[in-house]
């Protein structure tokens, strides 16, 4: 009875390890992303519904979170390096999904992301549906683009599923995109704003238009040069948070190697070398 007593607790403490593993590393998704990015969808299917938006940046706000997702499961295997990691791993899950940005919660960067939002956000979207339509048009583009990237965000940012380089990729492609875009957002505001003041038309909205796309030119390239790539970039993509699978590279095909391939059968060979040439030092010298 003692033998069949250590063989059951054997068996039982082998399940629950089990589950622990799979706990470990199939965490839940947190519960606000499903709602979230299926109301922002749904949001900005109907300014696509309502607005003429040019087909290159519809497509772009198709293909881009298309790619990254594909880039996520094949290059980076869903984050699974990061998952895997013990509770007890100084960067394990917790640690590196616990803040996007270390200064998240100082009053500077929350004054930084309001502003963001309402320059960004709130005032194009108050164009879109008040403002002459010349002036709503102007905006529609940029504002859909970035509606996408905070779409891409919520889905990613705090998914333990998606690996930080794929989290730093989704707004930094959509800021990139977004620079022509806001270019020719203030060339259009700029030339409405001359031909209505030179028809004496009531040039408001063409004011307000042409100052919200001057201090949204200024405000996301220098948010895109100075606080992505020089700021949040190198915390972000530090080694312990951005851990990857080894790739073997066919070309331009990756191919996760499994932990026994052929990059550490390579290490552990160049080892035994050394060691081996260690050896034969003292042999010749003898």
């Amino acid at each position: 009875m003692g033998l069949l007593n250590l063989l059951v607790l054997k068996k039982v403490n082998e399940v629950q390890t089990a589950k622990a593993k799979d706990q470990l590393h199939s965490p839940p998704i947190p519960s606000f992303i499903i709602p979230g990015v299926a109301a922002q969808i749904l949001l900005a299917a109907l300014m696509v519904h309502t607005f003429d938006i040019p087909t290159r940046h519809m497509l772009f706000c198709i293909l881009y979170p298309t790619y990254l997702v594909m880039a996520n499961h094949f290059r980076f295997g869903n984050n699974i390096i990061i998952r895997q990691r013990s509770n007890h791993h100084p960067s394990n899950l917790s640690v590196v999904m616990s803040k996007i940005f270390s200064g998240s919660d100082t009053s500077w960067f929350i004054c930084y992301m309001a502003s963001a939002t309402t320059v960004g956000v709130l005032l194009p979207l108050l164009t879109v549906v008040l403002a002459p339509t010349d002036v709503a048009d102007a905006a529609i583009s940029p504002l859909l683009v970035l509606w996408t990237q905070l779409t891409c965000e919520t889905a990613a940012m705090l998914n333990p599923y998606v690996h930080r380089f794929i989290a730093f990729l989704a707004p930094l492609g959509f800021f990139v995109y977004r620079e022509s875009l806001l270019v020719d957002w203030f060339s259009t505001s700029l030339a409405s704003y001359e031909s209505a003041s030179a028809s004496d038309t009531s040039s408001q909205w063409y004011t307000f238009g042409l100052i919200l796309s001057s201090v949204n030119l200024i405000f996301w390239t220098a948010n895109l040069f100075v606080f992505t790539l020089l700021r949040w970039a190198p915390e972000l993509l530090a080694d312990d948070k951005c851990e990857s699978l080894e790739i073997e590279w066919k070309m331009m095909v990756p191919h996760q190697v499994k932990p026994n391939g052929l990059k550490k059968k390579s290490s552990s060979v160049g080892v035994g070398g050394d060691e081996q040439g260690k050896n034969t030092v003292p042999a010749k010298a003898a």
